[in-house]
């Protein structure tokens, strides 16, 4: 049986090795032009009760399947990083108040660290029933990266995109980030969760 020091050395020891990976992507910055996010009549965005609904609607094609059931969505063990969520607008806080008439920037880097390469894809989702609401490549330069996790493999890791916020439930809302496999179908959940406020 482990004693008190010990297992109090492992606690400190994870928590050391989450805060280096969070201060390592803080300092992370994405200068390239987002390219537009995948929009289609394809997937209802529907709000949770007492939230205005969402009105858009995403084509999930090109996430190799035909209907968003079919996506495994989980969370990666607490010793594996593979990516943030970095911020909404520029902005690396995680609450943000919006104005319906307003334009989401979404941005981030993901990587699929059992196969040494960064995503496919990454899903933005309402995490409730995990609605989909956008959806970015990963092919952007991000040698922060590549420098931090010391591999040259994941030197195009980053990805953005953007999201009208007339297009989100108006109200208190949670963004989850998941970076994406079509071989095995699997969204894997990115750090960090951004909670919007969207005002009329």
């Amino acid at each position: 049986m482990l004693d008190r020091a010990k297992f109090l050395g492992l606690v400190s020891g994870l928590a050391i090795l989450v805060a280096a990976c969070s201060d390592s992507n803080q300092n992370v910055t994405n200068t390239t032009t987002p390219p537009a996010a995948d929009t289609a009549a394809n997937v209802s965005t529907t709000a949770p009760a007492g939230q205005k609904p969402a009105t858009t609607t995403i084509n999930i094609s090109s996430l190799g399947v035909q209907d968003a059931s079919e996506i495994k969505f989980q969370t990666p063990p607490p010793t594996v990083l593979n990516g943030f969520f970095d911020a909404v607008n520029n902005s690396g806080a995680l609450k943000h108040n919006v104005n319906k008439t307003g334009n989401l920037t979404l941005t981030g880097w993901a990587i699929i660290p059992e196969k040494t390469k960064p995503a496919e894809k990454v899903i933005i989702t309402l995490p409730d029933s995990n609605q989909i609401v956008a959806i970015a490549n990963v092919n952007l330069a991000r040698p922060d990266v590549a420098k931090a996790i010391k591999s040259d493999s994941y030197k195009n890791a980053g990805w953005t995109t953007s999201v009208k916020a007339n297009t989100l439930p108006t109200g208190r809302i949670l963004l989850k980030a998941w970076a994406y496999d079509p071989a095995t179908k699997t969204a894997t959940q990115l750090k960090n969760i951004h909670e919007l406020t969207i005002s009329e």
